[in-house]
């Protein structure tokens, strides 16, 4: 779902809207685009779920960097995800 939602985010609204705007057979241009990154979205999903075959332990990204690279690499990436990537807060609605 996350790669999903990148894909939906950058991938359709803003390289689309570049393109488009560049090229002059624009809906064949923005298909393209929608094809191409559809098809990576399912080849990256494939891919988290041989990982998660292959590791099931919790701590998804952080156990696939810390075992393929390096634990440094997997500390990292962990205070990159608190820090930058994941910075908003989210209230609980009641």
């Amino acid at each position: 779902m996350v790669v999903a939602g990148i894909m939906v985010g950058s991938g359709i609204f803003i390289v689309s809207a570049e393109i488009s705007r560049q090229v002059r057979q624009r809906r064949l241009a923005a298909g393209r685009v929608v094809a191409i990154t559809g098809v990576l979205t399912v080849a990256v999903a494939l891919s988290y779920g041989e990982l998660a075959g292959m590791m099931p332990e919790a701590g998804g990204m952080y156990v696939y960097l810390r075992e393929a690279f390096s634990p440094l690499l997997g500390f990292l990436y962990g205070w990159t995800l608190l820090t930058v990537i994941q910075t908003r807060h989210h209230r609980a609605v009641a």
